[in-house]
């Protein structure tokens, strides 16, 4: 019985984790999260046109998630769509943070 009660809790909290990280809030602070790294990444990189297109898409793009996730048809979404394009935006956040961290140092010099 009481591993019954333990299973069942264990299921419930893994529900409501779920339910937490595909609900719409989450996905506007995770797009907001996205456009601020590609702000960052634009401006380690200011030279490189291709790299620039790249950020300007993905601002586009994080905008256009936060605008239909304010709509009840993104609420509609089966739950297995919502958590595949959390997990890409997870691997989208992953990529920017590897181009961050990646970036040249801006000077030779020991500070």
């Amino acid at each position: 019985m009481i591993e019954w009660i333990k299973r069942t809790l264990r299921e419930l909290a893994v529900k409501r984790r779920i339910a937490r990280d595909i609900h719409p809030d989450s996905f506007r602070a995770l797009a907001g999260e996205l456009v601020e790294l590609a702000d960052i990444a634009a401006r380690i990189r200011p030279d490189e046109h291709a790299f620039q297109l790249r950020v300007k898409r993905i601002k586009r793009e994080m905008d256009d998630l936060a605008r239909m996730t304010g709509r009840p048809e993104f609420r509609m979404l089966p739950r297995k769509k919502r958590l595949e394009l959390r997990e890409s935006l997870l691997s989208s956040r992953d990529q920017l943070l590897k181009t961050v961290s990646d970036a040249p140092v801006p000077t030779t010099l020991r500070q």
